[in-house]
This record gives structure tokens, sequence and C-alpha cells, in this order.
């Protein structure tokens, strides 16, 4: 695990979940679940981050399903390089893209753990996909919905974010069922690696 001065980390998660091992722990005096999804990560960070103005780093723990074509399996933890949000439906042609700028974040990886590009779209793909949909998926790894959100805000306020991703399943139309047969024992896993450091 990378060294954090534990008064200035934030240890968040999508959901209790997520952090609960955490939340109550001495060593971890600022664990908060955020909420599930782009937009709901980034409202409360902002207004966590505008109340708790000691804040330096941000640890986001959570899971992720894995694209078809990555080299990374399930049951694995992951620690991201970077994010993006790029959507399903505007690569095969259903629905536009919307702009954002930038269009990715740089994360700050830990090395213990696989790296890569991780996407988090505002919606679950239940879509079947043994090839990439275009060139530009090609590059992309893991499928998280939070990091986004919550890495475009943290940019605002110049706090580098840590992910470390339990990856449950693989993306498609069974991830979320696999999702569900998964997480709590992976995100288990997850949080013991810090409670053992």
């Amino acid at each position: 695990m990378l060294p954090f001065d534990p008064k200035q980390t934030l240890v968040t998660g999508a959901f209790e979940g997520e952090v609960n091992l955490l939340k109550n722990h001495p060593q971890f005096p600022n664990v908060r679940e955020m909420g599930i999804g782009n937009l709901e990560q980034a409202i409360q960070l902002f207004v966590y981050l505008n109340q708790n103005p000691q804040i330096r780093n941000i640890v986001f723990l959570g899971s992720c399903g894995v694209y078809p074509w990555s080299d990374t399996k399930p049951n694995t933890i992951v620690s991201p390089n970077s994010v993006c949000s790029w959507e399903l439906g505007a690569s095969l042609g259903f629905a536009k893209q919307l702009p954002h700028s930038p269009q990715s974040f740089p994360l700050l990886p830990d090395p213990m753990f696989s790296s890569g590009i991780c996407n988090a779209p505002t919606c679950i793909t239940l879509h079947t996909m043994e090839s990439p949909p275009d060139e530009n998926w090609k590059t992309l790894s893991f499928e998280n919905l939070e990091l986004f959100g919550l890495t475009k805000v943290a940019n605002e306020f110049n706090i580098p974010v840590t992910a470390y991703l339990a990856v449950t399943n693989t993306v498609g139309p069974k991830g979320s069922s696999e999702w569900a047969n998964h997480w709590r024992e992976l995100s288990n896993k997850l949080q013991g690696y810090f409670l053992t450091v």
C-alpha cells in the first residue's frame, strides 16, 4: 500500500459495504461512503471536501468489472492509472457522447497491483462484447461507475486519488449477478490489505 497520512486522507467507496471494516477503525479517522454513480460521488465529495479542508489524499475502495479483451481476470485487485467516462451507446451509434473536458484524469496507482485504464460510464454495461466496440475502447481494462465523478471533483481541489478496485466480474449481461456473488468476499479481502499495514 502507498503511504498516506491518515489524518489527511479520505478513504471512500460507493456504499457502506465497501468501507465498513475500516469505518470505525482508529487507524482511519476519515472514512465515508459517497454514493453509487458518478453524479452522486461528485456531489457528495464536493460537499465533504468543502467541510474537511485538511484532506490532501483520497483512497477509493470499490469494485469493477473487467472488459473481455483485458488481460486482467476476475477475483483480483487492481489499481488503475487513469479514468475516463465513455458511453457504450455512443460507441455503438445509439446515443451521442456528451462532451467533457478533460476526457480523462490521471490516478496515482499503487505499483503493488496491476494497473490499466478504468472506464466509468453512467450506466452498467449489459451488452455482450467479445471485442472493443471501436478503436478507443481497446485501451480500456475495467468498468466502475463512480471513479470519474470522484476524480473530476478531486482534480478541482488538486487532491490526488488512488483507487483500489476488486475485480468482481466480466462486463456484460451476467455482470450484475457475478458482482452480487463476489463483491462481499473481495471487498473484505481489499479492506484487509489496509488493516494489516
